[in-house]
């Protein structure tokens, strides 16, 4: 990844993407900027990022909606994934679900970090 940064309405962002890097079926990719482990997801053609970390048990979010993603004799085709109609994440582990613009879960009130995204050039930028 390009440790490329610019400024944003006064905000230094770090290019953390492409346009290109999200393709259809909502699943999320997994960046890292200065050592924090962030997810971002595409949904109704907004972009998102959030820890990649689920507080629960420290699952990464990055894989939700992946198939498969641990022993196939318990685990179904997919696990977790972006709900776009509520603009949440499930966690694939335990399907916790996190909202992506404010981080919270709202079962435990728990609260992950949540990261702005910009999106410029087909370049996509995250404010740390």
């Amino acid at each position: 990844m390009s440790s490329e940064s610019t400024t944003i309405d006064g905000d230094e962002y770090t290019k953390v993407a492409e346009i290109a890097d999200f393709e259809a079926g909502n699943d999320g990719i997994a960046v890292d900027v200065n050592g924090i482990e962030i997810a971002i997801f595409e949904a109704d053609g907004d972009l998102y990022a959030i820890s990649n970390r689920c507080s629960h048990q420290n699952a990464p979010l990055c894989k939700a909606g992946e198939r498969k993603i641990n022993a196939d004799h318990t685990w179904t085709e997919s696990r977790g994934g972006v709900n776009e109609e509520k603009c949440t994440v499930s966690c694939p582990w335990h399907l916790w679900e996190w909202d992506l613009e404010t981080g919270k879960n709202e079962v435990s009130g728990e609260r992950i970090a949540t990261f702005d995204v910009a999106v410029r050039d087909e370049n996509v930028f995250v404010r740390i």
